[in-house]
């Protein structure tokens, strides 16, 4: 990350966190979360290199899970939590009446609010972001009860891995019991689409990642992978003919964005199969793709952007069956006000036992 970019916007971000906020009153429809882990992605790093256009001052974390501090009555009763409870938020606060709202798919909210990316906070009461030990519940904030028992590492993967796993490889991607399926990339989201084919059937679950992902292919059986195969050292298409004895796959899900491996997806599936592409190759990458193909082979490819509520929950559901080891993700933990060098292991490829990082503020 540039130097200089990096040096403003991060020293901004903390003195943000530093500044003593009036603590927000709550009123009856929302509520403050006391902030117990944050999860960094790659959204936050392009925000810090400028690559992600973001209002400013921004307080990041869009990846949320803490405990209720305090919640108004009509929040506590439409949430169905109380103080104390351990909670998952989910990012974005839709408006409800744009028309994606009323359609029912408000994460593409033409007026949405947002914790992390979307609200800066000059906007009162300032706390919109989860790098920060506490955080503003706003009015219509969708917020998640934690299940008893379950540790608040897997509950923040609940919102964004897991969660973006059932979206993308059962929701859009439709698998369905008895099918073969491929996942490309074996990092936090493309072991969670392992486990999600897994639990729902599978007959035969190929992952496939690069050489320097050295942990996430070791664990990659664990999540379900009856295959795993390493690209650049290995012929995947050739691979995978043979792990589903010359059918192909029924569901490829590139988690990658990388444009190879989504070219090479259209060679893993079969004919009429589907092709999930979740990875972002960056705006300003062209992906020139074989459209004969496509057309010849009737290939369905669903581009897949987010998660909704009904996939949170499904999350959980999966996440409590403890069928699939989701805290082993959780590779490295660092303060807040280490946030420089946690942005600094999201980018670094060359940890290879690096898979989901997370601050504890």
């Amino acid at each position: 990350m540039p130097d200089t970019v990096e040096a403003m916007v991060l020293t901004e971000a903390r003195e943000l966190v530093a500044r003593e906020f009036p603590r927000p009153e709550v009123g009856p429809d929302d509520g403050l979360l006391r902030v117990e882990i944050a999860g960094i992605c790659h959204t936050d790093v392009d925000i810090v290199t400028g690559g992600y256009p973001t209002p400013l001052p921004l307080i990041m974390g869009h990846e949320i899970v803490g405990r209720i501090e305090e919640v108004g009555a009509r929040a506590a009763r439409r949430w169905g939590v109380a103080t104390g409870d351990r909670v998952v938020v989910e990012p974005m606060v839709a408006c409800g009446a744009c028309p994606y709202c009323t359609a029912g798919d408000s994460r593409f909210c033409d007026n949405a609010d947002g914790y992390g990316t979307v609200t800066s906070s000059d906007v009162a009461p300032h706390l919109w972001g989860a790098y920060s030990p506490l955080m503003h519940l706003a009015p219509g904030s969708v917020v998640h009860r934690v299940p008893a028992g379950m540790s608040a590492e897997t509950g923040m993967l609940c919102t964004v891995a897991i969660a973006n796993a059932v979206q993308w490889t059962l929701a859009r991607g439709g698998v369905v019991q008895g099918h073969d399926v491929v996942v490309q990339g074996v990092g936090p989201i493309g072991l969670c689409c392992v486990a999600a084919a897994r639990a729902a059937g599978a007959r035969t679950v190929i992952a496939t990642g690069l050489p320097r992902d050295v942990l996430g292919r070791e664990l990659a059986p664990d999540f379900g992978a009856d295959v795993v195969v390493t690209a650049g050292e290995q012929d995947v298409v050739e691979a995978v003919r043979i792990a589903t004895g010359g059918r192909l796959a029924d569901v490829v899900v590139d988690t990658t964005g990388s444009p190879q491996a989504l070219r090479t997806s259209l060679d893993l599936v079969r004919r009429t199969g589907t092709v999930v592409s979740g990875g972002v190759t960056g705006k300003d990458v062209l992906t020139p793709l074989p459209m004969d193909v496509v057309t010849l082979k009737e290939i369905r490819l669903q581009g897949v952007f987010s998660f909704d509520s009904s996939a949170v929950r499904r999350a959980m559901a999966l996440a409590e069956t403890g069928r699939f080891p989701f805290e082993r993700l959780v590779t490295h933990r660092f303060d807040l006000h280490d946030a420089a060098a946690a942005l600094a292991a999201v980018s670094n490829h060359d940890l290879t036992d690096r898979l989901k990082v997370v601050l504890v503020p």
